[in-house]
């Protein structure tokens, strides 16, 4: 018996390469990994209802781009959400619940981030128990992976409002929701994911709420390279989550996470196409929501 390759291979007497038996088993291609890893959430969230599957790898690959292996998976539960909305309609930035399985550059192992009750606490203010049917819900889903696959996120830095980008509209509801459409589909490098009705939702549930949508999009191409070096962005930054909400005041805001926050949350620093798109999405925003102004 000898080593080969730090594996243990048997020869026979007469050292014929031929008739060398050599484990051939291999390791699981990192993309498999993470094939994998969304194939065992779909169990957990069989529950649930699936709002949006965003495989950023693979359209990155489409559209020309190369971003590691990165699975976002997007799903609801409105008896869960709702009851959160109502206590402040920014945390809809936040939900429905979402799970990334992804892996860092050049590594072999998959891994799993979501969004915690811990931040979610932290970033509206919020008192732990109104979290409680969240976290645990969110455990659950989790639970059944190795805790080595779990990316812990420290939220220690996280204050309220940490990488929310806010600005008001000039028009109603419905407009600014169409206008926003309207200027995101424009951009040929776009596509629009999914809509989530958290006033459409409550209504169903007997809860009265204001109008709040959150709208999904993203651009694979730029997702692709803003993930590049660090794609657990892709938790919160892609796709685009953009919130439009109504206030007790009648006022219209939209709301959406700063990128290059998230990136130096995760990663204690940004990269230029995140710099870059952060501009990109407040211009293109600012110019949807608000009434030009006429000499």
């Amino acid at each position: 018996m000898v080593l080969i390759g730090g594996m243990f291979a048997i020869a026979s007497c007469s050292e014929n390469p031929k008739n060398v038996e050599v484990d051939q088993a291999l390791p699981t291609p990192i993309i498999q990994q993470v094939d994998n890893a969304v194939l065992q959430l779909n169990d957990q969230i069989s529950d649930y209802t699936l709002v949006a599957s965003l495989d950023h790898h693979r359209m990155a690959k489409e559209a020309g781009v190369y971003t590691p292996p990165s699975i976002a998976t997007i799903f609801s539960n409105p008896e869960v959400e709702i009851p959160l909305i109502e206590q402040n309609q920014l945390i809809g930035l936040d939900l429905p619940f979402k799970v990334l399985c992804y892996a860092e550059p050049d590594t072999m192992k998959a891994l799993i981030a979501y969004t915690s009750a811990e931040f979610i606490q932290s970033r509206h203010s919020l008192n732990p128990e109104i979290l409680i049917d969240y976290q645990s819900s969110m455990i659950q889903i989790v639970e059944s992976y190795p805790n080595k696959m779990i990316s812990v996120s420290d939220v220690a830095d996280v204050q309220e409002g940490f990488g929310i980008v806010m600005i008001k509209s000039d028009f109603d509801h419905e407009t600014t929701v169409q206008n926003l459409r309207d200027i995101v589909m424009s951009q040929g490098d776009t596509k629009w994911f999914a809509d989530l009705d958290y006033q459409e939702q409550a209504s169903n549930a007997g809860v009265e709420l204001r109008p709040t949508l959150l709208l999904m999009f993203g651009g694979p191409a730029p997702g692709g390279k803003a993930m590049m070096t660090s794609p657990k962005i892709g938790l919160d930054a892609f796709c685009q989550k953009l919130l439009v909400y109504e206030n007790e005041e009648g006022e219209v805001w939209i709301a959406y996470n700063d990128i290059v926050a998230f990136a130096e949350l995760y990663y204690r620093a940004s990269t230029k196409p995140q710099q870059m798109i952060n501009e990109r999405l407040k211009m293109t925003f600012t110019q949807a929501v608000t009434i030009p102004v006429t000499s």
